[in-house]
């Protein structure tokens, strides 16, 4: 995809240049965040999670482009925010996310890390940087596997009884918010008023198409990753800490392989959110590699 042969409505925010571009055929919708006057020497695209939208790391981009000549693209990940209307599972999402390139420096947050964990082996002739936050590479278990998807059936269900209830999709949202998983965290980093920006049927079509429950199992499949990879983990979100542990210890011996994990103390799976420098200073990093 040529981004800049692309032209869409563009916003200036102090030095910065914010340009979305909607969704069509073929195209997940996103926004591009780049220092105004500045050149690019890299790209970095974010992946966001399960009811968030790409406005969701407005804060991270605008630190990032303004910081350092990198373009920070946030993609709206299928059924949610612009592309609402992509109906695409993990797989075919998987294709439409190759289009960012494959010279990226990527970073995928829960949702968004099971995207990119999925783009990363299904190319595996790719030498890729990408950093993983609550990532999860599939349930083994296949009673497991599909307890977890008939919870998340249920809840789409729920969510679709809200599709004409902006209050009630409101307080499904601060529930979600406040799930223990997530917690500790600090309420004002929240996004709340970014997750509105979906809408319950959306949500309920992610639930039925990306569920974890129904995502293929890529445990066998990380020993094809190749590239540089950054686990980041709050040090309280424990299944995630124990998945990341795994990884680390699978993927630590293969030559193919440059890894480094961090555990994010005090914090739980919305941890980067809180700690949006730790999400920059990994993107950064790799940029100078």
């Amino acid at each position: 995809m040529r981004f800049e042969a692309s032209h869409s409505p563009t916003n200036s925010t102090g030095e910065l240049r914010v340009t979305k571009f909607p969704a069509s055929d073929g195209r997940l919708a996103y926004t591009s965040y780049v220092r105004a006057g500045l050149k690019p020497h890299s790209r970095a695209v974010l992946l966001h999670g399960f009811t968030q939208s790409s406005e969701s790391f407005r804060s991270i981009a605008c630190a990032l482009s303004l910081s350092r000549p990198v373009e920070t693209i946030c993609v709206d990940l299928p059924f949610h925010g612009g592309s609402v209307d992509v109906n695409a599972d993990l797989t075919q999402a998987a294709e439409l996310l190759y289009d960012f390139g494959s010279d990226a420096i990527w970073f995928g947050y829960s949702l968004g890390a099971r995207h990119l964990l999925t783009l990363c082996l299904r190319h595996p002739e790719n030498r890729w940087k990408a950093i993983f936050s609550g990532v999860n590479p599939g349930i083994e278990d296949e009673e497991e596997r599909q307890r977890r998807y008939l919870s998340d059936l249920a809840l789409a269900r729920e969510l679709r009884l809200l599709d004409r209830d902006q209050s009630g999709f409101r307080e499904f949202l601060d529930r979600w918010t406040a799930l223990p998983v997530f917690q500790p965290r600090n309420a004002l980093s929240e996004d709340v008023e970014a997750r509105l920006a979906n809408s319950p049927e959306g949500l309920a079509r992610s639930l039925e198409n990306s569920s974890v429950g129904v995502q293929p199992n890529l445990w066998p499949l990380l020993s094809t990753l190749r590239g540089e990879v950054v686990l980041l983990t709050g040090a309280c979100d424990s299944k995630y800490l124990q998945i990341a542990e795994v990884m680390e210890s699978m993927l630590a011996t293969s030559a193919d392989v440059v890894l480094r994990r961090k555990t994010i103390d005090g914090l739980g799976h919305s941890a980067v959110f809180d700690r949006p420098d730790l999400v920059v200073e990994a993107i950064v990093s790799l940029t100078v590699r």
